[in-house]
């Protein structure tokens, strides 16, 4: 039959195409670092296991042995098979047709042309970089069958919070706590960054939540751009009132400043 005749005619393509080298799959692996690391960068030692070619037949699976008959066609190189009433001859996938065999299996992998090994890699990374981002590293892959070339290897980088700095794009945001006599009567504070203290100018009467942007002292850019921005919130915190005499200040401040902050909000 016609199904018969199209079964016949793909099986031979699948078997002239099933020893032609194909490329190996790629491998996954997740990498963990801190803030600091990943805002620093350099190398960072991964150990993964893979798939490679096996080093006696090289990844072919065989060996090469001494001519023999071959015993799937009997040393006629055709192999004949009927589909109905009619007799197909097609060239031996075993020997290729030539009738003999010239090799055996690798008594190593067992013909399955690849073994497991582990490696320890050095991975550069990349100074900035972000939660999440992958790392392609070509060829560290699994090995292909029929000794195909390498798959790729993949690192997910997974970066974990920092205590005090919070990430957006290449920014970095940082709230610090200010007096209120700070806030009131201007004052310079220093507050941290990547490359230690930064100095921050505190004008009078800075309001709470009020932003101040310091230049390119965020994170590093991976794109190659310019550094991100370190941006300051200012968080006013009331002093604990414990003594007659502070409570006493904050009266006359209040007698002094007798005007309602609430006005200009209810005047909306």
């Amino acid at each position: 039959t016609f199904g018969d005749l199209f079964a016949d005619v793909l099986h031979r393509r699948y078997e002239s195409t099933s020893e032609a080298p194909e490329r190996g799959a790629d491998l996954h692996h997740a990498m963990a670092l801190t803030f600091d690391e990943a805002m620093r960068g350099g190398p960072q030692d991964i150990t993964v296991t893979r798939q490679e070619h096996c080093r006696t037949c090289r990844g072919l699976g065989r060996l090469p042995a001494m001519e023999r008959r071959c015993a799937n066609c009997e040393g006629s190189g055709i192999v004949k098979s009927a589909r109905g009433h009619m007799v197909f001859s097609k060239p031996c996938a075993r020997c290729g047709g030539t009738g003999v065999q010239a090799d055996s299996r690798c008594t190593v992998c067992g013909g399955r042309q690849v073994d497991m090994r582990t490696e320890t890699l050095s991975v550069i990374i990349p100074a900035g970089l972000e939660d999440g981002a992958r790392i392609r590293i070509p060829a560290k892959g699994h090995a292909g069958p029929n000794a195909g070339e390498h798959g790729d290897l993949f690192v997910t980088v997974r970066v974990a919070s920092h205590p005090v700095f919070r990430r957006d794009g290449d920014d970095l945001h940082i709230v610090v706590p200010v007096s209120i006599h700070e806030a009131a009567l201007g004052a310079r504070i220093f507050v941290p960054s990547l490359e230690g203290e930064a100095r921050v100018r505190i004008p009078p009467g800075t309001q709470s939540g009020q932003r101040f942007r310091l230049r390119e002292r965020g994170a590093p850019s991976t794109r190659g751009g310019p550094r991100g921005d370190l941006i300051v919130e200012i968080r006013i915190v009331l002093p604990k009132v414990l003594d007659e005499r502070s409570k006493e200040l904050l009266r006359e401040f209040g007698r002094i400043n007798s005007g309602d902050v609430r006005n200009d909000l209810f005047a909306k």
